[in-house]
């Protein structure tokens, strides 16, 4: 019976180690520019938290740095993806420190987006372009059908008791 039930914990104990952990992942949209993003993020994890940046590349669009909290440093990853080009183009920002509870990666996502305003004042307006609308096959139109115009249609009115 012992050595049974040592086999179940050991079994136990290797599943919670091998196990894989949850990592929370904050992901936000931007509609900025990805060259001001890109130097907001920096600004804001080097000069406004003072966590030191391990590797960054502009080109691929990550930031690795250290996260600091009560005198212990934990690994956190930013990253930002182009979407779209154009007047339309916005900028993904995925934030990541998995060590940490979600609530840090929502803060530091807050934060670069009160950064971005602050910084460049409100996001550029995204210019929508009308869909284009259905063409109508030839002959359903009601100018071929000799109709004219189409009226609204007439509501009834209640006889006069004069």
């Amino acid at each position: 019976m012992r050595r049974l039930s040592l086999q179940v914990l050991t079994a136990i104990a290797l599943c919670l180690v091998l196990a894989p952990r949850a990592q929370a992942r904050r992901e936000l949209a931007f509609d900025y520019r990805y060259e001001q993003v890109w130097g907001a993020a920096i600004r804001m994890l080097r000069v406004d938290y003072g966590f030191r940046i391990e590797d960054r590349d502009a080109d691929n669009g990550y930031l690795l740095f250290d996260y600091i909290d009560t005198g212990r440093t934990f690994p956190g990853s930013l990253e930002l993806l182009r979407v779209g080009e154009g007047p339309d183009a916005s900028v993904r920002v995925a934030i990541q420190v998995p060590a940490m509870p979600s609530y840090v990666e929502r803060m530091l996502a807050d934060h670069l987006q009160q950064k971005l305003i602050s910084d460049y004042g409100a996001p550029p307006r995204r210019v929508r372009r009308p869909a284009p609308a259905p063409s109508e096959p030839a002959g359903d139109s009601p100018a071929d059908e000799g109709e004219g115009t189409p009226q609204a249609p007439q509501t009834p009115q209640a006889p006069s008791h004069d």
